[in-house]
Formats: structure tokens, C-alpha cells, sequence
């Protein structure tokens, strides 16, 4: 099954490093099933410049709420939650109880 990803957000330590940043996914994994905050990271070592830093951390939805408090990351994650859950608009017609197959 297949494991959708939407870019939440993307920095760079250097606009100049190509490839180099850090990267944040919001994650839906059909097979698990699991939603989660997946971040990666490529980065140049700041003690020997020609060797990288990379790795992939997950947090759950909530532990990442917290870590991720005030960063572009966090408000981008808000977004995707509320677009996903939006309510039905005002006047938009809504399913009529006992019509719908159970």
C-alpha cells in the first residue's frame, strides 16, 4: 500500500549547499496504519566539511506539536491538520440521518 508524504517545511543551513537542509513530512502510512511528522536531515559537519550529517527522526502528531512549538514546521502541520478536518461550509449540504449505508 502506498505511503503518501506532504512537505511541511524545508531549511537550509547554507542557500549556497546544494542538497544540504533539513526537511519535514507529514506522513500517512496505509499498511501501518500511522500519521506522523517524519524529519530528515542532510547536512555538512561543522568539525570536517567534507563529511555529512544525515538521519530521519518520526514523532507522533502530538510529541511534535510540542517539540516543534513557534517553528515553520509546526504552523505548516496546523495547516495540513485543519485543511484535512475542515468542517462542512455553512450551506453546504450535509449527509440526512438514516440515508447512508452503515
Amino acid at each position: 500500500m502506498p505511503v503518501f508524504r506532504r512537505e511541511l517545511a524545508f531549511s537550509t543551513p547554507n542557500p549556497s549547499l546544494s542538497g544540504a537542509g533539513d526537511w519535514w513530512h507529514l506522513v500517512l502510512d496505509t499498511d501501518a496504519p500511522a500519521l506522523y511528522v517524519e524529519h530528515t536531515w542532510d547536512n555538512p559537519s561543522t568539525h570536517a566539511p567534507k563529511e555529512r550529517l544525515t538521519g530521519a527522526e518520526r514523532f507522533g502528531i502530538n510529541d511534535f506539536l510540542t517539540f516543534a512549538q513557534d517553528q515553520p514546521a509546526q504552523s505548516a502541520l496546523l495547516s495540513a491538520l485543519r485543511e484535512m478536518f475542515r468542517e462542512v461550509e455553512k450551506g453546504a449540504p450535509t449527509p440526512k440521518e438514516g440515508t447512508g449505508s452503515d
